[in-house]
């Protein structure tokens, strides 16, 4: 896998998780926040269905995932030729070496069209870095820490977006962004369970070492 991307050096298109339009829905500013990035978001259909379902938990994702649609911000693409061979690849296997049928049909689509993919599961990165080395994936927080989107928001409104998608749509982090977490968030933090126990209840001054650093509008090397 390539290391992220800078992000003023994105494609025009990427394709997204199911995950990623939830946390993007989660920020009460999913809109602003893709005309900001000035990336085009696709999804599998398979994606879509899960989108457009019932809502779940109090969740609206499908009335916003409809209003993302009839926007022009995401489109849903149907599983086809070459994606169909890789979609197969990324769900036959061991449980350890197989993914869900959404995350399968995120990276199967990115790797045959060339895109970036954009999605959150540790365990997705993980076997696309191990299986497919010239594939660009980030995450939904490389986009909240995004130059052109903190520039566009202000830091206090990508501050309380991230809050919402880590409290409400329990958002999962890169570890490479835990510090920068923490420094926009404060106290905030220990409200977001998804975050890993030492990061919630750590302070700046005991923050691990070890944690890669976020530079305001630069993404560090990926782990």
């Amino acid at each position: 896998m390539k290391q992220p991307p800078s992000p003023d050096n994105r494609n025009a298109s990427a394709v997204v998780d199911a995950s990623v339009i939830i946390n993007l829905n989660a920020t009460g500013c999913a809109e602003e926040i893709i005309r900001a990035y000035g990336v085009r978001l696709s999804a599998s259909e398979i994606v879509g269905r899960e989108l457009l379902q019932d809502p779940v938990n109090g969740r609206n994702d499908a009335a916003l995932s409809r209003l993302l649609l009839d926007n022009g911000l995401l489109d849903f693409v149907p599983l086809q030729g070459e994606a169909e061979r890789y979609f197969e690849g990324f769900v036959s296997g061991t449980a350890r070496e197989t993914l869900e049928d959404g995350e399968a049909a995120t990276l199967a689509i990115a790797i045959a069209s060339s895109r970036q993919a954009i999605l959150d599961e540790k365990k997705a990165i993980r076997i696309s870095t191990e299986r497919f080395h010239g594939i660009e994936v980030i995450s939904t927080s490389d986009i909240l820490a995004s130059s052109r989107v903190q520039h566009a928001l202000g830091l206090d409104q990508v501050g309380e977006a991230l809050f919402r998608a880590l409290r409400d749509a329990r958002m999962r982090v890169q570890e490479r962004h835990y510090k920068w977490v923490v420094e926009l968030l404060g106290e905030r933090v220990q409200q977001c369970k998804s975050l890993p126990a030492f990061v919630r209840e750590r302070t700046l001054g005991a923050y691990p070492e070890a944690v890669s650093l976020l530079i305001i509008g630069e993404i560090s090397s990926d782990e």
